[in-house]
């Protein structure tokens, strides 16, 4: 019986680390943004990480993550950054927490890492940019980090999916995608109110108004939209540009792929089949409950 525990136990061992090296040998190159879609679904809680180095705790942001190490932004004073870039090459240790799933209590990981550089952000000089390389990748961290890979790796699959499929702006698709109605065009140093009539996983339509500038095909635009789980920008192209008779320009424009925008229309669609199926539903319900009726009046009549 102990024979086939320890058995057990040791195929778990070993399918956890098969599991373990397989995420990193598939993702050992790759670089993900810290951004807020990211922050979101890795349940990174903001505010609470910090750098320790010697006897010294730095608050810091995570701008980059890779399974190898990661950046991190924190403030500093000109004779601060000075002071700490002497620790360069030396060891030091990350705190991180996480609120993952259903858990009841954050997850605390601390990652120990060498400070491979610190120097002041370009056009910021107040702020440090932080380069740290794992001692090595915490379990929990190559776990929370892969996963999220693989995230990338399905909404990718399904941007393509949903290529070409328009959905309306209208009260109703607002409602079940969280769009707060709302988007910033910007082309070629001027930023306009776009009001967005269609959005598709490769293609956004709308309007622009009188006194933006006029837009040529083929020439890169930036489009910011406002929903109420994300607010993010996405690099475009025009592909085409009409002036209406009320001098609003009417504007199609191609979009690359965008995790955010894909995540939202993904969960539209789910909603949008569960509404239609819970309509279907109802409207059966409602018929035989309208047959029974009449079946009872006619037994009663009879």
């Amino acid at each position: 019986m102990l024979d086939e525990a320890h058995c057990r136990a040791t195929l778990v061992i070993d399918m956890q680390v098969n599991t373990t090296q397989n995420i990193y040998a598939k993702y050992e190159n790759e670089t993900l943004a810290v951004n807020q879609f990211a922050m979101a679904h890795m349940g990174l809680e903001v505010g609470q990480t910090a750098l320790k180095v010697d006897s010294y705790v730095v608050a810091c942001a995570p701008f980059r993550f890779s399974l190898k190490g990661g950046m991190l932004l924190a403030v500093f004073s000109r004779e601060e950054l000075v002071f700490f870039q002497r620790y360069t090459n030396a060891m030091a240790g990350l705190k991180l927490v996480f609120q993952t799933g259903t858990a009841t209590q954050p997850m605390k990981i601390f990652a120990r890492c060498t400070l491979k550089s610190l120097s002041p952000m370009k056009g910021k000089d107040s702020i440090g940019l932080i380069t740290v390389e794992w001692r090595p990748c915490p379990p929990d961290l190559l776990s929370i980090i892969g996963d999220y890979f693989l995230l990338m790796e399905r909404l990718k699959v399904e941007h393509e999916d949903f290529k070409g499929k328009r959905i309306p702006i209208n009260p109703v698709s607002s409602g079940l995608m969280g769009y707060n109605n709302y988007a910033l065009a910007s082309y070629e140093g001027s930023e306009s109110k776009a009001a967005v009539f269609s959005i598709a996983s490769d293609k956004l339509e709308f309007l622009l108004p009188i006194q933006a500038p006029a837009l040529e095909g083929g020439k890169a635009l930036q489009v910011k939209l406002f929903f109420r789980s994300y607010q993010f920008a996405i690099a475009g192209t025009v592909l085409e540009a009409t002036r209406l008779p009320n001098g609003a320009q009417k504007v199609a424009a191609s979009i690359g792929f965008s995790p955010e925008l894909v995540d939202i229309i993904e969960h539209y669609r789910f909603s949008e089949r569960f509404s239609i199926k819970s309509a279907a539903q109802g409207q059966g319900e409602t018929q035989q409950a309208d047959s029974l009726n009449a079946d009872a009046k006619k037994n009663k009549s009879g």
